[in-house]
């Protein structure tokens, strides 16, 4: 079986775009973990937050894994990419910015760890903190030490740091486009 070379740089653009949009997705999703304690199921509760702050953890949690699935697609179209093996959950510090989620996950477990078995006498917000430490690290274990992300280091200017400057000019661009055709 042939297979057509297909490097285009709209797709390298566009994958780029939907990382920073999981990397988003995944924040998101974390994030509302640090506010659950203001939302409650008993009847005397915030019973609308509790279901607000759910519903958001879970569809920003699967939107973050739909576009990392998009983008996996997008990364077998194209030919120049040497496939690796390996699972993703058992590679670890494959390259700076996966260096620093992965210490950031040993430690968020470690604390969880602490918290909810040897000392429970922590603030709930410590654990609140940890939990989220631990939920947004592992999310990033998973981009930064996956093939999409080796894929566009492979494709050359595949850091962290360009990944975050593209998303920011691109977001730029729009704010600025949106509010130019508000003058007019």
């Amino acid at each position: 079986m042939q297979h057509k070379k297909h490097n285009n740089k709209h797709d390298k653009r566009s994958g780029k775009v939907l990382f920073i949009l999981s990397i988003v997705s995944f924040f998101i999703s974390s994030v509302t973990i640090l506010f659950m304690p203001l939302g409650s199921f008993e009847p005397d509760g915030n019973v609308f937050l509790a279901y607000f702050l759910a519903t958001t953890f879970w569809f920003f949690l699967l939107l973050g894994i739909v576009f990392v699935l998009i983008l996996g697609k997008q990364r077998r179209k194209n030919i120049l990419f040497v496939k690796t093996g390996g699972f993703v959950f058992l590679r670890f510090f494959r390259n700076k910015p996966a260096i620093v989620f992965d210490v950031l996950l040993i430690a968020g477990i470690l604390s969880l760890i602490i918290s909810l078995l040897i000392i429970r006498t922590l603030p709930s917000w410590l654990t609140l903190v940890g939990t989220f430490t631990t939920v947004f690290s592992l999310e990033m274990h998973v981009l930064l030490n996956g093939k999409n992300y080796e894929w566009f280091r492979t494709q050359g200017d595949g850091s962290l740091v360009f990944l975050l400057k593209t998303w920011y000019k691109y977001w730029h661009f729009a704010f600025l486009r949106s509010h130019s055709l508000e003058l007019y």
